[in-house]
């Protein structure tokens, strides 16, 4: 085998990431590692001397995109060192370990050993590191720049204790675990010292956040910490499961002058009978009360939602009950996902797999919802004043600045590359289920 010398001659690295938030984060800290070890870090896919593949494991197709992303960087360099780590790594080494081209299977609790692995160089077969799931990615593990300008993901959760039936990630990501809000506000204050305008709160599962810590705190706590301190970027939640929007949550984000009006809640289901076979801990009825509430509540919001289609057990019957909750619901945009068999999961085993052919019917009819949904949220937001966060590159096919209002309403709009990376004042004109155009304001 080969041992690249960086301190004679800097070794390039790649890192790629498929999945959540909270991954996107890591591979940031990641990056940090090894800038500070001296290694040069560039950008996915540029030819490299070794690729990080953070992956997946989510469903089915995130194992194959991570699959082909092994073959992609082998084509950009057939000598480079290829590590592979992540919650497919974590849940599956041995079926990773049989692709070729992988050099090192490392596990999310060995994710900070990375430096280690690209100093040992290529491997006539792979090595295979992955500890107990239990352990989870190191809470420790932080990035201080978090992503590009614009915005930045912060992980203060990580694993989750829940036991959804149809969900892999407990195994791969382990215990729920919190960072301090002492640590928190350390970690924003780097942020706010970064430039940057828009912070997102992550974490595998965020309603979590606190129940680990001593004394306990949650989320609710860490928000109010955050709002106290005035900071001069706007916050957002990255999701919380629908049992978490509490009253108190609710009556906060009515008055906050920092958080984003906006919520993503998965609820998977809108059928009783399959929230119970899936395990998740509340009824139709009780999401509805949240929504609603919310709705009334919160001036604008935007509420997203996880679906999932093709449940086992799921018949007609359920899906209609399921479909027509979310269409009477005033939620603004749906995320849809095909149910994806996971092995070691209790759903494998249930009766009543749908068939394939019915999944992507459901899964078309429930597009066909979600762009309703979109256009019908964006059309009552023709002719309103809002702030809209810039991006850093412009739209491709247009050419025009594109960002994000604070109740996530894309939108694309003319003006000088001196706006990329700030907050600008639009005035919101027109709209399609992609997003909205506007023109600048010149004030609220």
């Amino acid at each position: 085998m080969t041992h690249p010398s960086p301190q004679n001659n800097p070794l390039r690295v790649s890192v790629t990431t498929l999945g959540c938030k909270s991954n996107q984060y890591d591979s940031s800290a990641l990056e940090e590692l090894l800038k500070d070890a001296s290694f040069v870090v560039v950008p996915f896919p540029a030819k490299a001397d070794a690729y990080v593949i953070n992956t997946c494991t989510v469903t089915g197709r995130t194992d194959y995109q991570s699959r082909q992303l092994v073959r992609k960087v082998r084509k950009l360099n057939s000598e480079a060192v290829v590590i592979v780590t992540g919650c497919y790594a974590q849940v599956s080494s041995s079926e990773l370990a049989s692709v070729d081209g992988i050099d090192y299977v490392v596990g999310n609790p060995e994710k900070g050993r990375i430096i280690e692995f690209i100093r040992g160089g290529r491997r006539s077969s792979p090595l295979v590191q992955v500890g107990k799931y239990e352990d989870g990615t190191p809470i420790a593990l932080r990035a201080r720049s978090a992503g590009g300008r614009t915005r930045a993901n912060l992980k203060v959760q990580e694993g989750c204790n829940r036991a959804c039936s149809y969900c892999i990630i407990p195994k791969a990501r382990g215990l729920s675990k919190s960072v301090s809000l002492k640590d928190a506000e350390r970690d924003i204050d780097a942020l706010v010292e970064g430039s940057f305008k828009e912070i997102v709160l992550t974490g595998i599962h965020l309603g979590a956040y606190g129940m680990d810590l001593a004394p306990p705190s949650t989320p609710l706590d860490l928000f109010r910490m955050i709002e106290a301190n005035r900071y001069p970027c706007r916050f957002r939640i990255s999701s919380l499961d629908p049992d978490e929007v509490t009253d108190g949550l609710i009556e906060f984000l009515s008055g906050s002058k920092t958080f984003c009006n906006h919520l993503h809640l998965p609820i998977q289901s809108g059928d009783d009978a399959i929230l119970k076979a899936m395990h998740r801990p509340y009824t139709r009825e009780e999401f509805a009360e949240r929504v609603l509430k919310l709705a009334g509540a919160v001036k604008d919001i935007s509420i997203g939602v996880d679906i999932i289609a093709g449940f086992p057990g799921e018949g007609e019957a359920e899906f209609e009950s399921s479909y027509s909750l979310i269409a009477s619901l005033p939620v603004s945009y749906l995320h849809i996902f095909p149910y994806s068999k996971r092995r070691g999961t209790p759903a494998s085993s249930y009766k009543g797999q749908v068939p394939p052919k019915i999944v992507r019917a459901r899964i078309e009819r429930l597009l066909s919802l979600d762009a309703e949904k979109r256009r019908s949220f964006y059309a009552k937001s023709v002719g309103r004043k809002v702030e809209v966060l810039a991006e850093s590159a412009r739209e491709r096919k247009t050419g025009k600045l594109k960002g994000r209002s604070a109740n996530y309403i894309p939108v694309l709009f003319d003006g000088p590359d001196g706006l990329k990376n700030t907050v600008a004042k639009v005035k919101l004109a027109s709209f399609d289920e992609t997003g909205m155009a506007g023109a600048i304001e010149g004030g609220l």
